[in-house]
C-alpha cells in the first residue's frame, strides 16, 4: 500500500521557493554517466510512491566500517565525513569496526586487467560483509576504504555503490588525491568524499538518481563529471530528504552551511542562498 495522499503534500516550499537556485542539467557528453546509462529521474510524488527507507521507526544511526588503511590526512577526511553524514541524515554516526584487508578473501579481489590497480569487489563488501553484520538500528551500513572498487564483469571502477533497501553502501577514496600533499588538495578530497557519502547513503534511503537538475544525486561516470556536479541536492532531492528526515527546513540548511564555511567549501554560498530564499 502506498504511502496517504496528504504526504505529497508536505514539505512544498521547497520545490517552489528554491527553483530558482536549480540549474537544468546539461545534455550529456561522451562518456558522462546519463550518455551510457537510460535513467528516467525520479519525482517526489514517485519517492513516495516507492515506500522508501525511511529514518526512524527504529532505524536512527549510521554505522562505518573502515577497510583497511587510511594515511594521517586520509584519516581527518573519513573523521570529517562522518561528521557531515551526521549532519546531513540527522542521525548519529558511529564507527563499528575496522577491518584489515586481509579479511577479504582472494576472490573478491583483483588487479585491474590492463592499469595493474588493485581493487576490492563491491559485491561482496556489500552483500557478504556488510549485510550479515549490519545493526537492527542502522538507516545505513557503510564501508570506506582507501582501496579502489569496481563491481564486477563489465566495469574499470566504481566511486561507491549502495543498495535501496538493504540499507548498506561502499565507497573510496582511492580516486580522490592526495589530502596531506596540500591544503587545496586536502579540500578537494575532502569534498568528493562528502559527495560519494552523502550520494551513496541517498541512494540507501531509496532516493534514484536525479535526471532534471545539476544536484548531488547525479550520476557520475568519471573524476572529471564528479568536480563539476554541486555538493547540494536539487529542490526536488531536497524535498525527499526532508520529508525522509522530517526535519525544520532552515535549521538543517543552517547547519550544513556552518560546517561548509567552517572547512572552506564554496557550497556554503549555495545553502546561505537557499536559507534567505525559505525566509522570505
Amino acid at each position: 500500500m502506498g504511502l496517504a495522499e496528504k504526504e505529497t503534500n508536505l514539505y512544498p516550499e521547497i520545490e517552489g521557493k528554491l527553483r530558482p537556485l536549480a540549474l537544468p542539467l546539461d545534455r550529456p557528453g561522451p562518456g558522462d554517466w546519463l550518455a551510457e546509462h537510460r535513467e528516467r529521474g525520479q519525482t517526489f510524488r514517485q519517492y513516495l510512491a516507492a515506500n522508501p527507507v525511511r529514518r526512524g521507526k527504529g532505524l536512527d544511526a549510521i554505522y562505518l566500517c573502515l577497510l583497511g588503511d587510511f594515511t594521517d590526512p586520509q584519516e581527518r577526511v573519513v573523521e570529517r565525513a562522518r561528521e557531515y553524514l551526521g549532519l546531513w541524515f540527522d542521525v548519529p554516526v558511529h564507527v563499528r569496526c575496522r577491518m584489515p584487508l586481509s579479511a577479504i578473501p582472494a576472490r573478491a579481489r583483483r588487479r585491474h586487467p590492463e592499469w595493474g590497480d588493485k581493487q576490492l569487489l563491491t559485491t561482496f563488501i556489500l552483500r557478504e560483509l556488510l549485510e550479515p553484520d549490519r545493526p537492527d538500528d542502522a538507516l545505513a551500513y557503510l564501508a570506506l576504504t582507501a582501496r579502489d572498487l569496481w563491481p564486477g564483469q563489465g566495469w574499470n571502477f566504481m566511486f561507491g555503490e549502495a543498495d535501496f533497501r538493504r540499507r548498506v553502501g561502499v565507497w573510496s577514496l582511492y580516486r580522490y588525491g592526495n589530502p596531506g600533499q596540500s591544503a587545496k588538495e586536502y579540500r578537494r578530497c575532502l569534498r568528493r568524499t562528502l559527495m560519494l557519502a552523502t550520494h551513496e547513503t541517498g541512494h540507501v534511503l531509496t532516493m534514484a538518481h536525479c535526471t532534471a537538475y545539476r544536484c548531488l544525486m547525479n550520476g557520475i561516470n568519471s573524476q572529471q563529471e564528479l568536480d563539476l556536479s554541486p555538493m547540494y541536492p536539487c529542490p526536488v532531492c531536497l524535498r525527499k530528504l526532508l520529508w525522509n528526515l522530517q526535519v525544520e527546513p532552515v535549521p538543517y540548511l543552517k547547519r550544513v552551511e556552518e560546517f561548509c564555511r567552517r572547512h572552506g567549501l564554496e557550497e556554503a554560498v549555495w545553502y546561505a542562498e537557499a536559507v534567505a530564499a525559505l525566509e522570505k
